[in-house]
């Protein structure tokens, strides 16, 4: 059995994750129909629980110290421990070799740039979704992150959030060149890859903070050429299947 360590405890389903860095794991699991369970896990408790089951940092601190960081997984069937959406996804490629493959050979350096680049395009709205998501976290949450993060920064005056809104729009939008001329909504074609779930993972992040029926959900929809809102949609309908 697979343990998805996430953070928590949140009120967002858990087929989504709170994290939108575990909601890549999530979605290549559930892509893969491979069972697993989801152990949340606060901020204060992320180094020591991934020490207790042997994860490695995922980085570095600015002082050079380990930095520890979800998602990491404890496969109990291998016994083995991975840190890291896109490690894990080569591993999950490895240790079950008869599900879909979600980094095929020869892809690794363009899926892994593709999905660190898409990373970057969400950063203009965290000023905007991040006060939602304290909506869906536990009051304990919330005051670890204001302690470790500080307070919040003052809401953005209408202009801002607008220029945040079109910031994030031109830099998702330049993602539609890597789908060249293909209409599909998967950059490699008929079937989605991991480039695909992780994208799909960051742009859930709207649809999770603002709601199905919203302004801001509607208009990140059409972004990507109108791929953005189709590719969630039905990365979503991958269900989890039940540990």
């Amino acid at each position: 059995m697979i343990t998805v360590y996430d953070l928590g405890p949140g009120k967002i389903p858990s087929h989504l994750g709170l994290s939108q860095h575990v909601r890549k794991t999530i979605f290549t699991l559930n892509y893969k129909r491979i069972p697993f369970k989801i152990v949340n896990i606060t901020l204060d408790e992320v180094e020591s629980t991934a020490k207790s089951v042997g994860a490695p940092p995922s980085t570095k601190n600015p002082d050079g110290s380990p930095k520890y960081t979800v998602p990491f997984i404890h496969d109990s069937t291998t016994g083995k421990v991975v840190t890291e959406s896109f490690l894990i996804a080569e591993y999950l490629d490895e240790a079950y070799p008869d599900t879909p493959k979600v980094i095929p050979p020869g892809t690794r350096a363009l899926q892994h740039v593709f999905a660190e680049t898409s990373s970057g395009k969400l950063l203009p709205l965290v000023p905007l979704y991040i006060p939602r998501i304290v909506d869906f976290s536990a009051p304990g949450m919330v005051e670890m992150a204001l302690r470790r993060f500080g307070p919040p920064p003052s809401p953005p005056t209408d202009e801002q959030r607008e220029e945040m809104w079109k910031t994030a729009e031109d830099g998702f939008n330049e993602l539609t060149s890597a789908y060249g001329d293909k209409e599909g909504i998967f950059v490699m074609g008929e079937k989605p890859v991991f480039a695909d779930l992780a994208l799909a993972a960051l742009i859930a992040t709207i649809k999770v903070s603002f709601g199905d029926e919203s302004e801001e959900w509607k208009r990140a929809s059409g972004w990507i050429g109108g791929r953005a809102g189709k590719l969630v949609d039905e990365v979503i309908k991958y269900e989890r299947v039940s540990a």
